[in-house]
C-alpha cells in the first residue's frame, strides 16, 4: 500500500465551513475543477471525473457525511477506475481557523506507481492550493 498526501494547509475558515465544502458534491466538483479534472458529475453517493490524460475516476462515498472535524470525507474507487485507492480528507480545528489534508492509500505495483503517484500528488496538491485561495 502506498500513501500519497497533499501538504497540510492552514485555512482562515472554521473546520465546519471546510468540511461542508467536501460534503457537498457541487463544492467538491469546484475544488476538483480548479486542477487537472474535467467532466465532474455526481449522483447520490457516487461521483466521477476525468483526470488530465483521459483517465476516468469513479468514486463512491464510504463516510457518513456528518462529521465536521477529523476524517470528514472518505471515497473509494470502483470499476472501471484502473487503480484502487481510498481518498480521505482530514479537517482539524486550528486556533483561528482549520487545517486540511487530502490523501489516499493506493494499491500500486512499481510500474503503476511511477505513472499514478505524480498524478495523484498533483491532484491533491491542487485541491489544497484551491482551498488556500478560497479561504485566504
Amino acid at each position: 500500500m502506498t500513501r500519497i498526501e497533499s501538504p497540510v494547509v492552514h485555512l482562515k475558515a472554521t473546520a465546519d465551513q471546510v468540511s461542508k465544502d467536501f460534503q457537498d458534491w457541487n463544492e467538491f466538483g469546484k475544488i476538483l475543477a480548479a486542477g487537472p479534472v474535467t467532466d465532474f458529475r455526481a449522483e447520490g453517493e457516487k461521483c466521477a471525473f476525468k483526470v488530465t490524460g483521459g483517465v476516468a475516476v469513479h468514486l463512491i462515498r464510504t463516510s457518513d457525511n456528518s462529521l465536521t472535524e477529523g476524517t470528514v470525507l472518505t471515497l473509494a474507487t470502483e470499476a472501471p477506475t484502473p487503480v484502487k485507492f481510498t481518498l480521505e480528507v482530514v479537517v482539524t480545528s486550528d486556533g483561528d481557523g482549520a487545517t486540511c489534508q487530502v490523501g489516499c492509500d493506493a494499491e500500486l505495483n512499481p510500474f503503476t506507481k511511477m505513472m499514478v503517484e505524480p498524478a495523484l500528488q498533483g491532484l491533491f496538491g491542487q485541491m489544497a492550493s484551491t482551498l488556500q485561495t478560497r479561504y485566504s
